[in-house]
C-alpha cells in the first residue's frame, strides 16, 4: 500500500494515505496535558520516542508516529500513531520498549521533569479521505463535528467531494495546503442515533500561522461565499443531498512538532 500521503501531519506527517480502498487506514489520537519543564518533554519525544517511533515503522509494527502542539493551550499535546491496516493494528505491541532502546543505544529521559495526565480514550480514527500538496504543512487546524449513525456515510461523501473541489484546486496556490478527513472507529456514544461527542474530524493543512490568521480575517469582498471553489462544492452536495447532517462541534489550530517521516 503505496498510497501514502506526508500529511498531518504530511510529507510532513501526519496522516498518510490517499484512499482506503485496500483496506481501512487508522490513526490513534492521544491527547495529553502537560505540567512542568515542557522543553524537556519536547526534547524527550524528539530525541528517545521518535528513534524507537521509526524503528517500529521499519519493523512493520505501525506506519508513523506524528507529534502536534496546540498553539492556543501550549501544554497541550496530541499524538498520532498510523496503522496501514486493522491487522497491523491489533499486532503493534510495544513500540517504545526498553528492549528496544537499549539496542539502539537510546538513553531514557529524566521524565520526573514534567507530569502529563491523557485527556482522551486513545481514539481510534480511520482515514475516509486526503489531499496532499507538494509542501510540508507546519500549522493544523483541527475540526471536529457530530453527526448520527446513520449519517456516517454523509459525513465521508461529503468531505471527499470538499477535499476534490475545494482543496484540490488551492493546493498550488496556497502553500502547505495539506487535508484529510476520519471518522471514529473506536469509543462511540450515541443517544437516540445522535452522538454526543465528536465523531468526525478533519485536517486543514497550512505553512505558517499568518497563512491560517489571513484565511480567517474577514476581508470585504473576499468572504467565503466569493469562492468559486466553495460554490462549485455547495452545488455539488446541495444536489446530492449532502447538507445539513452534521453539528460543527470545534475547530482548533495545532503546530507540527516532530514525527518519523522528517
Amino acid at each position: 500500500m503505496k498510497k501514502i500521503i506526508y500529511l498531518l501531519l504530511i510529507i510532513i506527517p501526519f496522516l498518510k494515505l490517499d484512499a482506503q480502498e485496500e483496506s481501512p487506514y487508522l490513526i490513534r489520537m492521544h491527547v495529553l496535558e502537560v505540567e512542568g519543564n515542557i522543553g524537556a518533554f519536547i526534547q524527550a519525544n524528539k530525541n528517545y520516542y521518535k528513534p524507537l517511533a521509526k524503528q517500529a515503522v521499519e519493523d512493520g509494527k505501525w506506519a508513523g508516529w506524528g507529534m502536534f502542539r496546540s498553539f492556543s493551550k501550549r501544554n497541550i499535546f496530541v499524538f498520532f500513531h498510523h496503522f496501514s491496516s486493522p491487522e497491523q493494528f491489533a499486532n503493534a505491541g510495544n513500540v517504545f520498549s526498553a528492549e528496544t532502546a537499549k539496542e539502539l543505544g537510546l538513553e531514557a529521559p529524566d521524565s520526573s521533569q514534567w507530569t502529563w495526565k491523557g485527556l482522551s480514550d486513545n481514539e481510534l480514527w480511520q482515514v475516509n479521505a486526503s489531499i496532499q500538496d507538494n509542501e510540508r504543512s507546519n500549522y493544523f487546524v483541527f475540526n471536529k463535528f457530530k453527526f448520527s449513525y446513520p449519517d456516517k456515510e454523509k459525513f465521508i461523501k461529503n468531505n471527499r467531494a470538499w477535499g476534490e473541489l475545494v482543496v484540490k484546486p488551492q493546493t498550488e496556490d496556497v502553500k502547505g495546503y495539506n487535508w484529510a478527513a476520519a471518522t471514529l472507529v473506536t469509543s462511540g456514544s450515541f443517544e437516540n442515533s445522535e452522538s454526543i461527542k465528536a465523531n468526525g474530524i478533519s485536517f486543514d493543512g497550512y505553512d505558517s500561522l499568518e497563512s491560517i490568521l489571513h484565511r480567517r480575517s474577514y476581508k470585504e469582498g473576499e468572504g467565503i461565499s466569493e469562492n468559486s471553489h466553495w460554490q462549485n462544492f455547495r452545488k455539488y452536495v446541495t444536489e446530492n443531498d449532502l447538507t445539513d447532517f452534521n453539528t460543527a462541534f470545534s475547530s482548533s489550530i495545532y503546530q507540527f512538532i516532530d514525527s518519523t517521516w522528517d
